[in-house]
């Protein structure tokens, strides 16, 4: 991680680069990292294994839960060219947010709740493999849901919009539920902003009273 390794904050990521040679020599060390949850990808010159999100903060953690590391890393940071180490602090720190806190089961399906800077609201699952992605919408349109397809970067997303989703008073409700525990979690840590999003989403599904269904 600290020396071929880059940590972003933003979006909470670790990821390392290692030539083919390097590769070779690291072979179990690469099979312990896949089994902390790094994904691989690989070019002609180099092998790049990332690890996003919850996992890559509960990496760091776990490095600085060693007391002699973490107070060799608090005294390392302290040095003008230590970013690196003082990324890892930060991300070390960083909140974790419950799995599935914002997401709802549609059909056995969790998907994700997505408010734009308009206050409207999708339900979204990505998938790399088209095939899976298919089958997912299949299985959305069957249960009457008009689930839609797209490909964003190097995945494809099926998603429920915001009309659709206004369409049924069940999905109504669970996503209701959801944007009250965003609302109270971005009022708690300050986050005006959004905030004020989530109270539009609210107000155009009607979230005051959300067992009444959709608006006329």
């Amino acid at each position: 991680m600290l020396g071929d390794g880059d940590i972003c904050i933003k979006k909470r990521r670790i990821k390392l680069n290692l030539g083919n040679s390097k590769h070779e020599i690291w072979g179990n060390i690469i099979k312990k990292l896949t089994s902390l949850g790094f994904r691989n990808k690989d070019n002609e010159y180099k092998r790049t294994y990332t690890v996003w999100s919850s996992k890559a903060i509960a990496l760091t953690q776990r490095v600085l839960d060693d007391s002699i590391i973490k107070l060799m890393i608090e005294d390392l940071s302290k040095l003008v060219d230590a970013e690196k180490l003082r990324r890892l602090i930060i991300l070390a720190s960083t909140k974790v947010k419950p799995i599935g806190n914002s997401s709802v089961e549609v059909v056995g399906i969790r998907m994700t709740v997505s408010i734009n800077n308009k206050g409207l609201v999708k339900l979204i699952v990505g998938r790399k493999d088209y095939e899976n992605a298919i089958e997912i919408q299949k299985r959305l349109r069957e249960a009457k849901y008009n689930a839609e397809l797209k490909h964003w970067g190097e995945r494809y997303v099926v998603y429920l919009n915001h009309s659709e989703i206004n369409k049924h008073p069940e999905l109504i409700i669970k996503v209701c539920e959801v944007l009250k525990r965003m609302l109270k979690e971005a009022i708690s840590e300050g986050e005006e902003k959004r905030a004020r999003s989530i109270a539009r989403a609210m107000a155009k599904l009607n979230c005051q009273d959300p067992a009444q269904g959709p608006r006329a």
